[in-house]
Protein backbone atom coordinates (compact mmCIF):
# COMPACT_ATOMS: atom_id res chain seq x y z
CA UNK A 1 0.00 0.00 0.00
CA UNK A 2 1.13 3.70 -0.57
CA UNK A 3 1.67 5.90 1.90
CA UNK A 4 0.59 9.42 1.48
CA UNK A 5 2.75 12.27 2.79
CA UNK A 6 1.08 15.35 4.27
CA UNK A 7 1.10 17.46 1.53
CA UNK A 8 -0.64 14.96 -0.82
CA UNK A 9 -3.46 14.93 1.94
CA UNK A 10 -3.59 18.62 2.01
CA UNK A 11 -3.76 18.68 -1.35
CA UNK A 12 -7.23 15.80 -1.04
CA UNK A 13 -8.65 18.22 1.21
CA UNK A 14 -8.43 20.96 -0.55
CA UNK A 15 -9.94 19.45 -3.88
CA UNK A 16 -12.66 17.91 -1.58
CA UNK A 17 -13.44 21.25 -0.25
CA UNK A 18 -13.86 23.03 -3.75
CA UNK A 19 -16.11 20.22 -4.71
CA UNK A 20 -18.20 20.50 -1.86
CA UNK A 21 -18.64 24.31 -2.05
CA UNK A 22 -19.53 23.64 -6.17
CA UNK A 23 -22.14 21.65 -4.77
CA UNK A 24 -23.66 23.63 -1.81
CA UNK A 25 -24.31 26.57 -3.75
CA UNK A 26 -28.22 27.61 -3.71
CA UNK A 27 -29.86 27.76 -7.15
CA UNK A 28 -31.10 30.92 -8.22
CA UNK A 29 -33.23 29.22 -10.00
CA UNK A 30 -35.66 26.03 -8.99
CA UNK A 31 -34.10 23.10 -10.13
CA UNK A 32 -31.65 25.29 -12.55
CA UNK A 33 -29.73 22.34 -13.42
CA UNK A 34 -32.77 20.55 -15.60
CA UNK A 35 -33.52 23.88 -17.22
CA UNK A 36 -30.02 24.40 -18.62
CA UNK A 37 -30.75 21.56 -20.88
CA UNK A 38 -33.98 22.92 -22.13
CA UNK A 39 -32.39 26.33 -22.86
CA UNK A 40 -29.94 24.89 -24.24
CA UNK A 41 -31.84 22.77 -26.71
CA UNK A 42 -34.49 26.08 -27.09
CA UNK A 43 -30.89 27.66 -28.72
CA UNK A 44 -30.01 25.31 -30.97
CA UNK A 45 -33.85 25.37 -32.27
CA UNK A 46 -34.23 28.53 -33.21
CA UNK A 47 -30.60 28.60 -34.66
CA UNK A 48 -31.78 26.22 -36.71
CA UNK A 49 -35.26 27.30 -37.98
CA UNK A 50 -33.60 30.78 -38.32
CA UNK A 51 -31.34 29.20 -40.72
CA UNK A 52 -33.92 27.05 -42.40
CA UNK A 53 -36.99 30.41 -42.92
CA UNK A 54 -33.99 32.37 -44.39
CA UNK A 55 -32.87 29.74 -46.70
CA UNK A 56 -36.64 28.96 -47.82
CA UNK A 57 -37.61 33.03 -48.02
CA UNK A 58 -35.40 32.76 -51.25
CA UNK A 59 -32.93 35.09 -53.06
CA UNK A 60 -35.38 37.27 -54.21
CA UNK A 61 -34.56 39.64 -50.75
CA UNK A 62 -31.85 41.47 -52.14
CA UNK A 63 -33.25 42.15 -55.71
CA UNK A 64 -36.74 42.27 -54.80
CA UNK A 65 -39.96 40.43 -55.21
CA UNK A 66 -39.75 37.31 -58.09
CA UNK A 67 -41.62 39.38 -60.87
CA UNK A 68 -38.96 42.16 -60.66
CA UNK A 69 -36.21 39.91 -60.46
CA UNK A 70 -37.97 38.53 -63.62
CA UNK A 71 -39.05 42.00 -64.89
CA UNK A 72 -35.07 43.36 -64.67
CA UNK A 73 -34.26 40.02 -67.07
CA UNK A 74 -30.78 39.54 -65.15
CA UNK A 75 -30.16 38.28 -61.77
CA UNK A 76 -27.19 37.36 -59.57
CA UNK A 77 -28.72 35.70 -56.66
CA UNK A 78 -30.86 33.35 -58.48
CA UNK A 79 -29.77 29.76 -57.85
CA UNK A 80 -29.59 27.14 -60.94
CA UNK A 81 -32.96 25.65 -61.20
CA UNK A 82 -34.96 28.25 -59.47
CA UNK A 83 -38.53 28.54 -60.23
CA UNK A 84 -40.05 31.93 -58.85
CA UNK A 85 -43.17 31.76 -60.22
CA UNK A 86 -45.38 28.09 -59.79
CA UNK A 87 -47.78 28.95 -63.17
CA UNK A 88 -47.09 30.24 -66.45
CA UNK A 89 -46.14 33.89 -65.64
CA UNK A 90 -43.37 35.85 -67.14
CA UNK A 91 -43.69 38.98 -65.62
CA UNK A 92 -44.69 40.56 -69.19
CA UNK A 93 -41.04 40.84 -70.62
CA UNK A 94 -40.64 40.25 -74.34
CA UNK A 95 -38.01 38.56 -76.08
CA UNK A 96 -34.52 39.80 -75.85
CA UNK A 97 -31.08 38.97 -77.16
CA UNK A 98 -28.06 39.42 -74.31
CA UNK A 99 -24.17 39.95 -74.84
CA UNK A 100 -22.71 37.45 -71.81
CA UNK A 101 -18.83 37.88 -70.97
CA UNK A 102 -17.65 34.82 -69.05
CA UNK A 103 -14.75 34.08 -67.13
CA UNK A 104 -13.14 31.66 -69.20
CA UNK A 105 -10.26 32.92 -71.67
CA UNK A 106 -11.52 31.10 -74.05
CA UNK A 107 -12.17 27.10 -74.62
CA UNK A 108 -15.40 25.61 -73.52
CA UNK A 109 -18.05 27.16 -71.18
CA UNK A 110 -21.20 25.68 -68.95
CA UNK A 111 -24.53 26.96 -69.84
CA UNK A 112 -27.55 25.90 -68.03
CA UNK A 113 -30.92 26.19 -69.78
CA UNK A 114 -34.69 25.88 -67.85
CA UNK A 115 -38.23 26.49 -67.47
CA UNK A 116 -38.31 29.05 -64.60
CA UNK A 117 -42.20 28.97 -64.46
CA UNK A 118 -43.80 25.85 -64.20
CA UNK A 119 -42.74 23.01 -66.13
CA UNK A 120 -44.81 22.64 -69.02
CA UNK A 121 -42.19 20.88 -71.25
CA UNK A 122 -42.07 23.97 -73.86
CA UNK A 123 -39.27 22.76 -76.65
CA UNK A 124 -36.05 24.36 -77.40
CA UNK A 125 -33.51 23.66 -80.35
CA UNK A 126 -29.58 25.10 -79.25
CA UNK A 127 -27.59 26.27 -82.06
CA UNK A 128 -24.28 27.46 -81.64
CA UNK A 129 -22.44 29.63 -84.32
CA UNK A 130 -25.72 28.59 -86.47
CA UNK A 131 -25.08 24.91 -85.92
CA UNK A 132 -27.34 22.68 -83.72
CA UNK A 133 -25.83 21.40 -80.68
CA UNK A 134 -29.48 19.65 -79.39
CA UNK A 135 -32.13 19.05 -81.74
CA UNK A 136 -34.80 18.86 -79.05
CA UNK A 137 -34.77 20.33 -75.57
CA UNK A 138 -37.71 20.09 -73.21
CA UNK A 139 -37.35 22.58 -70.94
CA UNK A 140 -37.75 21.42 -67.06
CA UNK A 141 -37.30 23.25 -63.94
CA UNK A 142 -34.53 20.67 -63.25
CA UNK A 143 -31.25 22.83 -65.80
CA UNK A 144 -29.90 21.19 -68.76
CA UNK A 145 -26.35 21.70 -69.05
CA UNK A 146 -24.41 22.13 -72.62
CA UNK A 147 -21.11 23.29 -73.03
CA UNK A 148 -20.33 25.84 -75.24
CA UNK A 149 -17.45 26.97 -77.18
CA UNK A 150 -15.65 30.33 -76.09
CA UNK A 151 -16.70 33.18 -77.67
CA UNK A 152 -20.03 32.41 -79.66
CA UNK A 153 -23.45 32.88 -80.77
CA UNK A 154 -25.42 30.82 -78.98
CA UNK A 155 -29.03 30.94 -80.21
CA UNK A 156 -32.44 29.27 -78.27
CA UNK A 157 -35.45 28.56 -81.01
CA UNK A 158 -38.53 27.86 -79.98
CA UNK A 159 -39.96 24.58 -80.93
CA UNK A 160 -42.96 23.51 -78.79
CA UNK A 161 -45.41 25.70 -76.75
CA UNK A 162 -47.43 23.64 -74.34
CA UNK A 163 -49.61 26.92 -73.26
CA UNK A 164 -48.43 30.37 -71.82
CA UNK A 165 -45.71 31.09 -73.85
CA UNK A 166 -42.17 29.50 -73.97
CA UNK A 167 -40.25 30.97 -70.96
CA UNK A 168 -36.72 29.69 -69.98
CA UNK A 169 -33.54 31.17 -67.86
CA UNK A 170 -30.37 30.88 -69.20
CA UNK A 171 -27.21 31.20 -66.45
CA UNK A 172 -23.59 30.87 -67.20
CA UNK A 173 -21.76 29.57 -64.03
CA UNK A 174 -18.56 31.16 -64.86
CA UNK A 175 -20.66 34.59 -64.86
CA UNK A 176 -23.18 33.73 -61.95
CA UNK A 177 -25.54 35.66 -63.61
CA UNK A 178 -28.57 33.99 -64.63
CA UNK A 179 -30.86 35.71 -67.79
CA UNK A 180 -34.19 35.54 -67.93
CA UNK A 181 -36.17 34.96 -71.40
CA UNK A 182 -39.32 34.04 -73.38
CA UNK A 183 -38.55 32.97 -77.02
CA UNK A 184 -41.98 32.47 -79.44
CA UNK A 185 -42.55 29.37 -82.05
CA UNK A 186 -39.97 29.89 -84.92
CA UNK A 187 -38.19 32.57 -83.31
CA UNK A 188 -34.96 32.63 -81.72
CA UNK A 189 -32.78 34.51 -78.92
CA UNK A 190 -29.10 34.69 -79.15
CA UNK A 191 -26.57 34.90 -76.29
CA UNK A 192 -23.26 36.33 -77.80
CA UNK A 193 -20.77 34.91 -75.49
CA UNK A 194 -17.13 36.63 -75.07
CA UNK A 195 -14.42 36.12 -72.82
CA UNK A 196 -13.17 38.35 -70.02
Amino acid sequence: MLKKTKKDLVHDTDNQTGFEEEDQQPEVIYHEHSHRKSVFFGTILAVVLAIGLSMMSGSYTSEGSAEEVVANRISKSTLAGETPFTDETNAGITAKDFEVTVGDSGGDAKMLIWDFNSEDNDEVQILVNGQPLKEKLILANNPAAISIPVPSTVTVKGLKDQGGGISYAVKFPNDKVTYYNVVGMNAGNTYTVRPL
